[in-house]
């Protein structure tokens, strides 16, 4: 069930290798990529997500180091896959998961203005508590009016991003 109060006070931008993931929507973008096709090389990186090639290496560099991703061949080119990342994130009463969904949540931000707004307006955090929602909207347990009423949000804004966070949702699912 989603949390009934996010609490904007609490980012989940704060410290640690899985946060600056979560601070850059590139290198999210890189994460993402490599989660859904495995065996992925730095040539499809850089095709794929039109990615100037030395960004592509520094920031694979830096998923390699906090092993997020590791080189699933011995040979050239590198092939990487990326590991699911899950944590859980309490504080007091609050709960927060970081997981492959949240950091694509934040990928999408670079090509989606209604999940970079909202990621502007109610943070990482609210994101989080956005995409909990989402999990329930696609299974058809809550509405847009519900997370609207809960979160006190205006019916149109939990709709927008209840829809824009639909195929991250689904995309997982599949």
């Amino acid at each position: 069930m989603a949390t009934r109060e996010a609490n904007w006070d609490t980012p989940l931008g704060t410290g640690g290798e899985v946060f600056e993931l979560l601070g850059n929507a590139r290198k999210a973008w890189i994460y993402t990529y490599i989660h859904h096709h495995p065996s992925t090389t730095i040539q499809d990186l850089v095709e794929a997500l039109d990615l100037p090639q030395r960004t592509v290496y520094d920031y694979i560099d830096d998923l390699e180091g906090a092993d997020f991703i590791h080189q699933s061949n011995a040979g050239r080119p590198a092939e990487y896959t990326a590991r699911d990342i899950k944590l859980q994130l309490t504080d007091g009463d609050t709960e927060r998961q970081i997981t492959p969904e949240l950091v694509e949540a934040v990928a999408r931000r670079t090509r989606d203005e209604d999940i970079d707004t909202y990621i502007d307006r109610h943070g990482l955090d609210g994101l989080a508590v956005a995409l909990e929602y989402t999990r329930e909207y696609v299974d058809g347990s809550v509405t847009h009016q519900i997370m609207a009423r809960e979160q006190e949000l205006s019916p149109l804004e939990a709709g927008v991003i209840l829809d824009a966070l639909r195929p991250v949702v689904e995309t997982d699912s599949e």
